[in-house]
């Protein structure tokens, strides 16, 4: 929000178009809603709060993507009219995805990337935002460096060699977390699963932090601890369910606490575990399910498809909850509203006491809690792991085997689209 309200600044009455984009719907809410609160503590004018946008788009939409066609209304031979672009959540924009918004953008734009270069790279090909990143350790050159150190007074350290200059002068690594702190349990999780260091993940699990623990999943008894656990997790939230509240304060207690799944499918997937809970806060009379209908009172859904008539996108989630006209689904919108719709006007979505990692990026929770496998697979990385992790603000709950947990730990994503290598020929 202060680089927008010093760009904008820095035209001085001139043109300065600004557009806010992100990867998925959900992410662009999430933009939105963060912009919003930041601005409204800057000291511009009226004049310069009317140049920054209210609202950001999908990638797709911004590009002008058609229904059932690969077509795109903007491109190179018609580019988008803007001067500045910021796209957060940088790092789920696949390779082919950021070749399109590269080649639409005028001669003369702007770009701003945000994002966790260190999160799980994006679904599809490439990992470009690690790949822009590549050579931010290797500092500025001389020239940014001494241009910075007299506009801040303070000293700059320039880096060494001129291998890929002009992007390593473009970037700038943020280096204080306002999610947790630096010394608290989880910022040192954090830090030692990023550097790979096994031994010190271990380390800071045996020390006397009270926002991170660590639980065996080894056994039945195990099994059902955990659900125990979950239920806890979720206590706030289903103690505001019974008390008939209202439904703003039942979303938000819903979304203080989530359980984070590396798998979809089996009994530490995302499938499995919503079966397993629902079928628990059944047997506790938490929930009370109907044998002919996958609707009650307080079920938690996600959206899985974008449904841009209705304002509601991929990854949004939305509670069932009857007051008066039946069982509505209610969301909390990016505006502070609250809305309700019919669940035959849903578009697709699926029970959400659990959610995937990958589901769970741009958003974050007071408890998270991660679920990981009994047995190895290529999927539970380093980058899942410290995904998962990094969602949590003020407390952390992991339910693994000290082997898979290692092993993750061990694990790197390597994908080689050969866009590092383009940029050191590129200087």
């Amino acid at each position: 929000a202060k680089l927008l309200a010093a760009l904008i600044q820095m035209a001085d009455g001139e043109r300065c178009r600004i557009r806010l984009a992100a990867p998925t719907g959900k992410a662009a809410a999430r933009l939105t809603e963060s912009l919003g609160k930041a601005l409204r503590q800057l000291p511009l004018t009226a004049e310069q709060k009317k140049r920054i946008p209210e609202d950001a788009s999908t990638l797709h939409r911004l590009l002008g993507a058609q229904p059932g066609s690969q077509r795109l209304r903007h491109h190179a031979g018609n580019p988008l009219h803007l001067d500045v672009l910021v796209v957060d959540e940088a790092s789920m924009i696949d390779l082919p995805m950021m070749s399109r918004l590269i080649d639409a953008l005028p001669d003369h734009a702007r770009v701003i990337f945000l994002g966790d270069r260190d999160q799980l790279a994006s679904v599809e090909a490439g990992a470009v935002l690690g790949d822009i990143c590549a050579y931010a350790n290797a500092g500025f050159t001389a020239e940014r460096a001494g241009q910075l150190s007299r506009l801040t007074g303070s000293h700059v350290p320039a880096g060494t060699g001129t291998e890929a200059a002009s992007l390593r002068d473009s970037l700038c690594l943020l280096q204080k977390s306002y999610r947790f702190g630096s010394d608290s349990g989880i910022g040192q999780l954090a830090a030692a699963i990023n550097r790979g260091d096994k031994t010190a993940v271990k380390t800071v699990f045996q020390q006397d932090f009270t926002d991170i623990e660590k639980r065996l999943l080894q056994s039945g008894e195990d099994y059902i601890a955990m659900l125990e656990e979950v239920l806890a997790g979720y206590g706030r939230y289903l103690d505001l369910l019974q008390a008939r509240a209202e439904p703003d304060l039942i979303i938000q207690a819903f979304n203080e606490y989530q359980l984070l799944c590396a798998l979809r499918e089996g009994p530490f997937g995302v499938a499995g575990l919503n079966e397993r809970i629902e079928q628990f806060m059944q047997q506790k009379r938490k929930i009370h399910r109907h044998p002919h209908s996958r609707w009650y009172e307080g079920r938690p859904v996600m959206i899985a498809r974008n449904d841009s008539a209705l304002g509601l996108f991929n990854g949004d989630i939305g509670i069932a909850l009857d007051r008066g006209q039946g069982t509505r689904v209610w969301f909390a919108m990016p505006d502070g509203n609250i809305k309700s719709v019919q669940p035959s006007r849903l578009p697709e979505h699926e029970t959400t006491w659990a959610m995937t990692v990958h589901k769970s990026q741009g958003s974050e929770f007071d408890h998270a809690a991660l679920i990981l496998p009994s047995q190895r697979t290529p999927v539970v990385t380093r980058e899942l792991v410290y995904t998962a992790v990094t969602r949590a603000r003020r407390r952390l709950s992991l339910y693994a085997d000290e082997r898979i947990l290692s092993a993750a730990i061990a694990t790197r994503t390597e994908r080689r689209s050969g866009l590092a290598a383009l940029f050191s020929s590129r200087g």
